[in-house]
């Protein structure tokens, strides 16, 4: 059996990653609409502009999640087919030669508690970091400065955006204020969204967070629907978006979510790293 990692272009100007075991029949389900988590208002599959064919299931699923978190100069090299441009974007490789998008090596990046991790399921530090990734990671940042300054939680901070652009909902960590195990800051910003919405379902909007879901806050954002996720630290010890587990792109979901991590990660990393070590004493980094 033959399986197809794909990528389309989309009327925004962004690209969607995901496998088949069908590649014609998966296209034509994209352009009817048919693809949870692809298909929004703004966000229309235009073309297919990339694809590569495995052996395996698991080859095919592997791919998918390591080049769902490259950047976009990343991607468009794949497109064009320039090796070259490929190898000098990839973090560690200086060679000319054609990596194969299957086996491409993740980066090493610096996760919550400060020691050096490698990416798991292709989520990887962008090369470039998208202007609006940037302006929505550092409204997350003040917010998770607004938790550790007024109520001295964990800092961690989380905004919902709507496909317009518009916030829908904002959150940080309030686990010792509400004396609530659940209220962790994604949980908090998809409650307001929902609010809002008048609806349980968060379809087309993309979380921004300062560091990598837990397994509760994943499951929760499958359940809701969300499109996106972008986060800044990853999470070695319990991170679900592709550190420890990868929950949002489980192919036994209904609904997969296409993650982009590292985004500010040195900058949100340290600001977790000097928040435990000023709790124990310790000199800041």
């Amino acid at each position: 059996m033959q399986f197809w990692v794909y990528m389309l272009e989309c009327a925004d100007g962004s690209y969607y990653v995901g496998q088949t075991d069908c590649l014609e029949r998966r296209v034509v389900q994209h352009h009817a609409g048919d693809v949870p988590g692809c298909y929004t208002f703004k966000r229309r599959p235009l073309a297919l502009v990339w694809s590569q064919e495995f052996s395996s299931r698991v080859e095919a699923l592997t791919s998918e999640r390591r080049i769902k978190g490259w950047s976009r100069a990343r991607k468009q090299a794949l497109i064009a087919g320039d090796w070259k441009r490929l190898s000098e974007l990839a973090r560690g490789r200086t060679s000319g030669q054609a990596p194969s998008a299957g086996m491409d090596e993740p980066c090493e990046e610096r996760g919550s508690t400060g020691s050096p991790r490698t990416g798991a399921g292709g989520r990887q530090v962008s090369d470039s970091v998208n202007d609006n990734e940037e302006h929505w990671m550092r409204h997350a940042f003040a917010l998770a400065d607004r938790a550790e300054r007024e109520f001295d939680e964990i800092p961690v901070g989380a905004v919902l955006v709507s496909p317009e652009g518009q916030v829908l909902g904002e959150g940080w960590n309030r686990n010792i204020l509400d004396h609530d195990p659940s209220a962790h800051a994604e949980i908090v910003a998809m409650r307001e969204a929902g609010r809002v919405l008048g609806n349980h379902r968060l379809v087309g909007c993309t979380l921004y967070v300062t560091l990598e879901p837990c397994a509760m806050c994943a499951m929760a954002l499958v359940h809701a629907r969300v499109a996106r996720v972008v986060y800044g630290a990853s999470d070695p010890k319990t991170g679900a978006c592709g550190s420890v587990f990868d929950l949002v792109a489980d192919p036994r979901h209904n609904h997969r979510i296409e993650v982009i991590g590292g985004v500010l990660g040195d900058e949100a990393g340290r600001r977790l790293t000097n928040y435990f070590r000023a709790k124990r004493g310790r000199p800041l980094v």
